[in-house]
């Protein structure tokens, strides 16, 4: 038998700065009203470097960010998962259906959610949200991000992984590819 997609899709890319952008916008202000009281007195020249500096670095992490994302798909088949990242080098991530969890949707803005599979804790959530597959303390999770329709994403993967679990329990052979 032969492997059959079921759902293939890409994150809805909504909003490009994030709660944790505006932490970094904050603080960008914050050096520039400390150089500026300190530039008073001089030149003003050294704050509007510190502005232009701060401003690009957060335009460079919003392009980043995008690319990661356009960059991004998720493929669903009847026996895994697969997530395919990069902007330069491509990598993609494999996981057997009967070896995920139930699917989990993270409700976010604009009707797009996130699933994830089982509970995952926040900060590993976010880490492998951009296509991230390994950090420090080892493989991340597969979640899938910016899903246009998370709750049909949703059943179509429960469905999936039950038949997945039911065929291991009958014994027939996975002949997937990887």
């Amino acid at each position: 038998m032969s492997e059959e997609v079921l759902w293939t899709g890409k994150p809805v890319i909504r909003r490009l700065f994030h709660r944790y952008d505006h932490f970094a916008a904050m603080l960008v202000l914050v050096v520039l009203l400390g150089l500026f009281g300190l530039a008073s007195a001089a030149d003003t020249r050294p704050a509007l470097q510190a502005t232009a500096v701060g401003g690009g670095l957060l335009l460079v992490h919003a392009g980043v960010r995008f690319l990661q994302l356009r960059g991004l798909t998720y493929v669903v088949t009847d026996r895994r998962v697969l997530v395919d990242a990069g902007v330069v080098w491509r990598r993609t991530t494999t996981v057997r259906l009967t070896g995920l969890a139930a699917p989990v949707v993270l409700p976010e803005r604009g009707g797009t959610g996130t699933i994830t599979f089982g509970p995952v804790e926040p900060h590993l959530v976010a880490a492998a949200r951009y296509g991230a597959h390994r950090n420090k303390s080892g493989q991340l999770p597969i979640v899938l991000a910016g899903i246009a329709e998370p709750a049909r994403v949703r059943a179509l993967l429960a469905k999936a992984i039950g038949a997945a679990h039911r065929r291991r329990a009958a014994g027939e052979p996975d002949d997937s590819l990887f």
